[in-house]
């Protein structure tokens, strides 16, 4: 069926799709028209990552994937997306992705991963192995990096991923994210991996940081990411000494613990030769002793970090706290607790790093007036209860906001005002069950309930999704596995359900929920796992809702959507 996509050129086509993922560029526009298919025939969407995607995406995706095209693939096996690895690997053999150069598992176990990574060696081109594991064991990856001669970066979350077994050094390997490391596992390490450009590496103790600097095995190191444990602390000396021994480092990362004294000293810091050198230098220091509001030590340290040095000739900007000094660019995404935080001192020339930063606000109890104005990109707003979103002047600006937290007080009056101004808000997070005065409120996508809320009856999972009737996705407590059924049975447009409960639960099976739920249906197709205290479940629905559109539009949309969802069960 023609579309008027159909009378753009290819090129245009291609600018569009640059702007999008290629798992949304495959859903959007696949199966829309025979001309969209010949151009993503030849369209080099080459780089797939599946990470929190919804499985009926997930579905249609698997179902038109061109294995030669795909050099990037990214799976997971979180939360969101339970044994999304197993059901990728029961439809495809990895070593049909002849072209594969980067490959990354997250959330996986080692047990689920280790028949994969027999067929790792099969990929002659891959060069980016990532992987993320539940796993508290350690991954060994010995005998198979040993195979994989093009493998230039790894990234782990254990530091012991070598077998006794492994005696010859892999000096193709130039990246390496090594998670944590104890003494001999650093040594180790060393021993096999001499060649390495990039390092990040989290050490326990700081006496391995001479260990780390010991017969400049890795002298040829460009880039160092170090993190010490938090209850290690360290001194300027001692990270003086180990810097000495990488003469071509030009991007540091530090996350380090220490004396306000002795680190949190920029005239000392701009003596250091290798600091000299550097191009980037991002640093978090957390004091070994936090001030209590010491505003002149606070101002000695600032402007210790004022020089010309800092400010004009390197531009690193730092900021500074009553237990911590971080150069600014290493503030993201954290926490701004109204009234308690304050600005930090900072050496840059005004606040928009912070403003543009800060997107998670909470704000507590004891506040008259509230002004966010400067917070543009805030995304996750927290309110002891709704009528503090009365405060707030101009709530509509906040074209990102997305979440919600309530811990009290629901009403319609103002929560359901201020979902009609801000139809971005799509995620809800409820510390108290007293919403059943509540209107449905439909574009509430993305449902947390807080644990302290315990549903034990039929009567209150009918009240919640009858409020909330277009919910996707949902973390709820409850005490039975008969509740669950009734949520699926209710909740029609559910994806992704996390179900918590008290003690540990006997495995739920595929078959029992066919038998118990609409999960039955053909149209349907899931996932699930059972874990000790909870069981999370994936679906695929071929419910589409009706986008209300002009003429023959919306028919033409909807037809496709009905066509699209028809080719979407993949078991």
């Amino acid at each position: 069926m023609p579309t008027y996509l159909d009378r753009l050129p290819v090129e245009i086509l291609y600018i569009i799709f640059q702007f999008m993922s290629n798992c949304d560029v495959i859903w959007s526009f696949f199966d829309v028209s025979p001309y969209l298919n010949a151009v993503l025939n030849n369209y080099n969407w080459h780089k797939l990552n599946f990470k929190s995607i919804s499985k009926i995406h997930f579905d249609f995706i698997c179902n038109h994937l061109n294995l030669h095209k795909i050099i990037s693939l990214t799976l997971s096996d979180d939360l969101k997306t339970p044994d999304q690895v197993q059901l990728f690997f029961n439809r495809f053999n990895l070593q049909d992705f002849i072209n594969l150069r980067s490959l990354t598992f997250l959330s996986i176990t080692n047990e689920d991963i280790y028949p994969i990574l027999f067929n790792l060696p099969k990929l002659k081109y891959l060069t980016s192995l990532i992987t993320e594991c539940r796993s508290s064991q350690p991954l060994l990856l010995g005998q198979i990096l040993t195979q994989l001669k093009s493998l230039e970066n790894l990234s782990v979350s254990h530091g012991d991923i070598f077998d006794h077994n492994v005696a010859l050094p892999l000096r193709n390997l130039k990246v390496l994210q090594a998670g944590t490391c104890n003494f001999l596992e650093l040594r180790r390490l060393q021993m096999i991996v001499p060649s390495l450009v990039s390092l990040k590496i989290n050490l326990q103790a700081n006496h391995q940081l001479q260990l780390l600097s010991d017969f400049d095995i890795w002298s040829s190191l460009e880039r160092l990411n170090l993190t010490l444990n938090h209850e290690t602390t360290t001194t300027f000396i001692e990270i003086q000494r180990l810097l000495f021994h990488f003469y071509n480092l030009i991007h540091l990362t530090l996350n380090i613990r220490g004396s306000a004294d002795n680190l949190a000293d920029g005239y000392r810091w701009e003596t250091c030769s290798t600091i000299i050198r550097l191009r980037k230098f991002n640093f978090i220091i957390e004091f070994q002793d936090p001030f209590t509001d010491d505003s002149q030590v606070m101002n000695e340290i600032l402007k210790s970090f004022s020089t010309s040095f800092w400010r004009d000739i390197k531009k690193w900007y730092i900021a500074i706290t009553t237990h911590n000094v971080y150069t600014i660019s290493c503030f993201n995404d954290q926490l701004f607790i109204i009234p308690t935080t304050s600005l930090p001192l900072s050496t840059s020339f005004d606040n928009h790093w912070y403003y543009s930063k800060t997107k998670r606000i909470k704000i507590s109890k004891i506040i008259s007036s509230i002004n966010l104005n400067q917070f543009y990109n805030l995304e996750r707003l927290d309110l002891f209860d709704e009528n503090k979103l009365l405060l707030i002047d101009n709530i509509n600006q906040f074209i990102h906001l997305r979440h919600l937290i309530i811990h009290q007080n629901i009403s319609n009056k103002i929560l359901c005002n201020i979902l009609k101004h801000n139809s971005n808000i799509d995620h809800l997070t409820l510390s108290q069950n007293n919403f059943h005065q509540l209107i449905p409120l439909e574009n509430i996508h993305y449902l947390h309930i807080e644990n302290i809320i315990k549903f034990t009856n039929r009567t209150q999972i009918k009240e919640l999704y009858r409020i909330f009737p277009c919910v996707q996705r949902l973390f709820i407590h409850v005490n039975s596995i008969r509740l669950i059924c009734q949520i699926i049975n209710g909740f029609h447009h559910l994806e992704n359900g996390i179900f918590q409960f008290n003690g540990i639960i006997k495995p739920i099976s595929n078959e029992w929920l066919k038998e118990n739920t609409r999960l039955n249906n053909k149209i349907c197709s899931f996932t699930c796992r059972s874990e000790p205290n909870k069981f999370l479940i994936w679906i695929s629905n071929s419910i589409v809702p009706t986008i209300h559109l002009k003429d023959n539009i919306a028919e033409n949309f909807n037809s496709i959507q009905d066509q699209r969802s028809d080719k979407c069960s993949l078991q």
